[in-house]
């Protein structure tokens, strides 16, 4: 029994796998890439990469700007639905105890 007092539980263990990496093709996909870059390819023609786009502009500060306007408002609408509330149960409160 004293010995079970100093047993440590096992370790969890993580079993990791990784996918299949291939790394010609990586660098095949990156030299394509970068020659389209060059020659100023867009991917509108058929049978072209539609994802690739050399004119594409990152707009994560614009997406952010408007996450935080959009939970502004939010907390905005939370406050005064609170305030509402509690005006209703004073309201309640003060009937049922004068009246």
């Amino acid at each position: 029994m004293i010995a079970r007092f100093f047993r440590l539980p096992k370790t969890k263990q993580f079993h990791y796998k990784p996918r299949y990496f291939d790394e010609r093709k990586e660098a095949l996909d990156k030299r394509i890439a970068q020659i389209k870059a060059e020659l100023g390819v867009t991917g509108d023609k058929p049978g072209e990469d539609k994802y690739f786009r050399s004119d594409y502009k990152s707009n994560i500060k614009g997406q952010m700007k408007g996450y935080f306007k959009h939970a502004k408002k939010q907390r905005h609408a939370s406050n005064i639905r609170l305030l509402i509330i509690l005006l209703v149960l004073l309201a309640l409160a003060w009937y049922i105890i004068y009246f």
